[in-house]
């Protein structure tokens, strides 16, 4: 599929996530309580994320976890010896890697970055050592595994059964609810890819959504014009998915609100207690 592989060695000399940094951008690591977060954040770094790279290749172990700030990494299973299918989209929602906490040592996936920007990288030496000491960073990730199972699931489904313009609008409105960009800088020939299509048939479908100024393209970059449009476009199965999401995200407001109200009563019965 044409991806740039790269050494091991230049996988190295990330940026330390800076001590400044009030919240970090990936939804993951902000959802967790003030005290995890100052725990982890020394051991962050930031790192790019370079297109057609790929962050995690199926089969080797896996080293380190990248919670995504900017850009989109498409996990992609093999289908034959040449080809693979998009399973899921990773943006700012989630992490690459985060099968560890599950007992998984090799990924069994590509992990394959789609549009360029950067991540926080955590080696997972690290994230083993400080385990006790971060539960919450470990129920989100299993929490974002789940709420991931059922969507590559939903995915699947799709694509067995809904035509290419529903898949397609499908997939431009999950880029850019995971990435936040109106600009996504994507090729039909990735597209193309992801849906499991000949480039040609993406061509057709991305002259009709053109026509209908929903959205324009310009030398790989695609901007998104008119959202709503696109919405009644695409097929339920982006509702559904949207869905599970937004049921995701509500959990785990609800779950640090929580969290803050028990740190509060306990620091209030430690001072009554003290007094």
């Amino acid at each position: 599929m044409g991806f740039i592989r790269i050494p091991a060695e230049q996988l190295d000399g990330g940026l330390p996530f800076p001590a400044e940094a009030a919240l970090p951008r990936n939804a993951l690591l902000r959802s967790l309580p003030a005290d995890e977060f100052a725990r982890l954040s020394p051991l962050l770094e930031r790192v790019p994320l370079v297109p057609r790279r790929v962050l995690q290749h199926a089969g080797l172990p896996i080293e380190h976890l990248f919670f995504i700030e900017e850009g989109l990494v498409s996990v992609l299973a093999k289908v034959d010896e040449r080809n693979a299918a998009e399973v899921w989209l990773i943006g700012r929602d989630g992490v690459v890697g985060g099968t560890v906490v599950l007992g998984g040592e090799t990924s069994d996936l590509t992990h394959f970055v789609q549009i360029g920007g950067s991540a926080l990288r955590l080696s997972v030496e690290d994230l083993n050592r400080l385990a006790p000491e971060l539960p919450c960073l470990a129920q989100a990730l299993k929490g974002y595994l789940h709420v991931s199972l059922m969507q590559s699931s939903q995915s699947a489904a799709c694509s067995l059964r809904h035509a290419l313009l529903p898949r397609l609008a499908r997939w431009l409105l999950m880029a850019h609810d995971r990435s936040d960009l109106d600009r996504l800088s994507v090729t039909q020939d990735l597209l193309a890819r992801s849906l499991g299509v000949r480039r040609p048939t993406v061509s057709c479908a991305f002259k009709d959504l053109e026509q209908r100024g929903i959205f324009a393209k310009d030398r790989g970059v695609i901007r998104i014009k008119d959202r709503p449009s696109l919405e009644r476009i695409a097929c339920r199965c982006y509702r559904i998915m949207r869905a599970q999401r937004d049921k995701w995200e509500m959990s785990k407001a609800k779950r640090k609100v929580l969290i803050a109200l028990s740190a509060f009563c306990a620091a209030a019965e430690a001072e009554l207690l003290a007094g």
